[in-house]
């Protein structure tokens, strides 16, 4: 089965040149959809870098994200994600300051490249146990379902052309899928410590996805999206006028395999919010600049990336924008509570 653009004039092909043609789709495929997105504000999609993150904020928080990959390019890659996460906080039977808490967030995920779409859709539940007034440990599980797509209705094949003339009612000897629809399983554990003074947090984590291995083929056999995983590490100076904030991601996907570092400067006005700069380092991707502004009920952010990899150094006018909207209530009464880290 040979897919051709339907713009393209009739022409006669010689089996090597459809083995050829064949290959290289086969590989663009693999390539776009072997590994997840990455995002150029991860910290700002904490349901896609480790579910346990919700118990970073004290917030119920509705987050709405849109990254445009390599728009110029028929499209590009183009993902939306939406996310809802809330907190519900559990006084411990002898200390009122003693709290742990539940959370539960909703993640989900569009990406789309061309002909093919993924659907990702998750339910996150977790528990943080409070250790002592610093320390909190949380886990989490993910559950949900992965539906992968292709239009084939924007495709069409050699041998619907006979002798020169295109017809879309010619058979083309496959019967592909439209969609896949499989179970997707995942976690997350994460340590969050805030100092005594306030001055200083820290956290620690570790979290896996698609455990299962979901199918995404649509001819038939097994072609499985491997499972990822996320270790992360973050600390926050809290100072009067800035706060500085560096973290560590470290993604291991298959084969792939990413280190990203990054560092947030929030500059804090008086009761009017935080002006917030930041910059991404994602290995043999790109360098991700970062401006944000964070107010008491909503953040805005926007990043743009500049391409370091192989095919960014090759190929001119690959932009990468991404775009952030938080909406966000305080759902912690009682000062005691920890402290948020974002």
């Amino acid at each position: 089965m040979n897919p051709i653009t339907k713009n393209n004039k009739p022409t006669v092909m010689k089996t090597t040149g459809k083995i050829i043609l064949s290959a290289i789709a086969v590989m663009l495929f693999a390539f776009a959809h072997a590994q997840d997105v990455r995002f150029s504000q991860p910290v700002n999609n904490p349901l896609a870098l480790n579910p346990a993150m919700m118990v970073l904020t004290n917030d119920f928080r509705v987050i709405v994200n849109y990254r445009n990959q390599w728009g110029n390019v028929d499209k590009g890659y183009q993902t939306y994600a939406g996310s809802v996460m809330y907190p519900v906080f559990l006084k411990g039977k002898k200390d009122s300051t003693n709290i742990s808490r539940l959370d539960f967030g909703l993640h989900v995920n569009y990406d789309k490249a061309g002909a093919f779409s993924r659907v990702n859709a998750g339910l996150n539940i977790g528990y943080g146990l409070r250790i002592n007034p610093s320390n909190l440990v949380t886990a989490t599980l993910n559950v949900g379902l992965v539906n992968h797509q292709i239009s084939w209705n924007d495709q069409s094949f050699d041998e619907q052309y006979v002798w020169g003339t295109y017809n879309s009612n010619n058979p083309t000897g496959e019967t592909p899928a439209g969609n896949q629809l499989n179970a997707d399983v995942g976690f997350g554990v994460l340590w969050h410590f805030v100092e005594q003074k306030g001055k200083v947090q820290a956290f620690a984590g570790v979290s896996g996805y698609h455990l299962n291995q979901p199918n995404l083929t649509f001819l038939g056999g097994s072609s499985k999206l491997p499972s990822r995983y996320n270790f992360q590490a973050g600390v926050k100076v809290i100072g009067k006028k800035v706060d500085f904030t560096p973290v560590f991601l470290y993604n291991i996907q298959g084969q792939f395999k990413n280190l990203t570092a990054g560092f947030l400067l929030a500059y804090k006005f008086e009761k009017a919010g935080k002006l917030v700069l930041g910059s991404w380092f994602k290995e043999k991707d790109a360098i991700s600049v970062q401006l944000g502004f964070e107010h008491k009920y909503f953040n805005l952010h926007y990043s743009y990336d500049f391409g370091n990899s192989a095919l960014t150094r090759s190929t001119r006018g690959l932009m990468t924008h991404e775009a952030t909207l938080v909406l966000k209530w305080d759902a912690s009464k009682n000062a005691n509570r920890q402290a948020s880290f974002f």
